[in-house]
């Protein structure tokens, strides 16, 4: 067996990791590197569609590895004399994904749609809703291709990719493999770790927490990996300095005892993906007396998941933000004719009677809202971890601070409320001893030296390293 590491080594983010044994090979996520990503591009400068994957395999963003890529965006090559690769048909037997974040899931949108693409059933749930939301470019062709790339718009046509659901502890298998999926606890539907069975056992952990799950799940998934002799553990560690554990009761208790001192307009932001911290913000808005007022593509994300058969308490309080567009889509037209709705002339006369959810790229509805002194923005989502993430904090505090809203500390940065979707160093160290590896391998994180603090054995990797096991 052997494992090479052409993402989510030394970065929080961005896996891609190509797992061979015998004859068969899979990949463990086919993620985007925001950090590798953010060496070249920003908002204005992108990379160019029109030139299909070329920008990506010149500047190393994803593998230069034949038998992955779609046939329409290699052809792109031959006509532009490009000498990367020929097309070979699918040399990969799938990927395993192990939730729906971008950083993990972004690039599947290059691979051949033939390929499986191994998930829960959850996961697909959301890569759907996202599908349907968000913008028909090349970058979001997850589930489904628009193709050929180098053919005019009105040439193309859809095909849907290759998925295969699976179940929670079903084990299945690829050629060679033995894999059994297990659920997993993050800020996204769906997440699940992949324990993989060949020449050697491998854990997977994908993004996890412990901090959200019963006692009862907990003690099911370490009774089953328990009985593994797990020969690498590939363990992510975006937070392992930190040994303080906190839990969305938390974020709850914080909240609640804001908002209920807020007199005028109560606006906050969230993940558009995490469904925890939206069941925790709009039960908030209903114990306050308020409606839970969400702009289109909030509320489509959860009115398509609980029309997809995803439980959403609460829902009977949240209403649609109806913003002014100059063109509506049509999953928003559908919405406007379901869904009860608001917009801003009625929230800026009851700032009281309404929690609206607008992230920074909704800011400028404030002009319309017209908060006060009185009115207060919690921002519920992580700090900033970019310089470019901090140029647009600083963005955000000028709006606030123009409207003389609430929420700001006394250093002038915003009082948040947030946990976050990946387990602390204090639990992985208790969950490492509880599965007992042999070895562990840090991905996904910036610190991986401090692995060795947690276990004897520990097996530090360089992006596109190949180790043999």
């Amino acid at each position: 067996m052997k494992i090479t590491f052409y993402g989510g080594v030394n970065e929080i983010g961005g896996n891609k990791i190509l797992l061979e044994d015998r004859k068969t090979r899979i990949f463990l996520d086919f993620g985007k590197s925001y950090k590798e990503v953010g060496k070249y591009f920003e908002e204005f400068v992108a990379p160019r569609a029109v030139h299909g994957i070329k920008d990506y395999l010149e500047l190393d963003l994803i593998p230069k590895e034949e038998g992955i890529y779609r046939k329409d965006l290699i052809e792109i090559f031959e006509e532009e004399k490009i000498n990367f690769f020929d097309y070979q048909n699918p040399l990969i037997d799938g990927v395993l994904l192990s939730h729906a974040h971008l950083d993990h899931a972004g690039y599947i949108s290059f691979l051949d749609e033939n390929i499986p693409i191994i998930c829960s059933e959850k996961t697909k749930i959301v890569l759907d809703v996202l599908n349907t939301i968000k913008p028909s470019v090349l970058e979001n062709e997850i589930v489904e291709i628009v193709s050929p790339r180098n053919k005019p718009q009105k040439e193309r046509k859809r095909k849907p990719r290759n998925f295969k659901i699976i179940a929670p502890f079903k084990t299945f298998q690829i050629k060679d493999l033995q894999i059994t999926a297990i659920p997993a606890d993050h800020s996204v539907l769906g997440a699940v770790m992949f324990l993989i069975k060949g020449t050697k056992t491998i854990l997977y952990s994908g993004d996890f927490r412990l901090s959200e799950i019963s006692q009862n799940q907990l003690k099911e998934i370490y009774d089953f990996l328990k009985k593994q002799k797990i020969d690498y553990f590939l363990s992510e560690g975006t937070r392992i300095l930190e040994k303080e554990t906190f839990r969305e009761i938390d974020v709850y208790e914080k909240v609640k005892k804001i908002a209920s001192k807020v007199q005028g307009l109560l606006v906050a932001d969230y993940s558009l993906n995490d469904v925890t911290r939206f069941q925790t913000l709009c039960k908030i808005a209903k114990e306050t007396k308020r409606k839970f007022a969400l702009p289109f593509n909030y509320f489509a994300f959860v009115a398509m998941l609980k029309e997809r058969g995803v439980e959403i308490s609460n829902f009977d309080n949240i209403v649609l933000y109806e913003k002014k567009k100059g063109s509506l889509q049509k999953w928003e037209k559908e919405l406007l004719e379901k869904y009860p709705c608001v917009n801003s002339e009625e929230i800026s006369k009851n700032k009281n009677k309404y929690f609206v959810i607008l992230n920074y790229y909704q800011i400028q509805e404030l002009i319309d809202l017209q908060p006060d002194e009185n009115s207060y923005f919690l921002r519920a989502i992580t700090e900033p971890h970019s310089e470019e993430m901090e140029f647009s904090e600083e963005r955000f505090i000028n709006w606030i601070k123009h409207f003389k809203m609430q929420g700001l500390t006394e250093n002038g940065k915003f009082e948040r409320a947030h946990i976050s979707g990946h387990i602390s160093g204090k639990e992985l160290e208790e969950f490492i001893k509880n599965i007992k590896p042999d070895c562990v391998i840090p991905i996904h994180t910036e610190h991986p030296e401090e692995f060795k603090n947690l276990h004897k054995n520990v097996n530090l990797v360089k992006k596109g390293e190949t180790i043999e096991l």
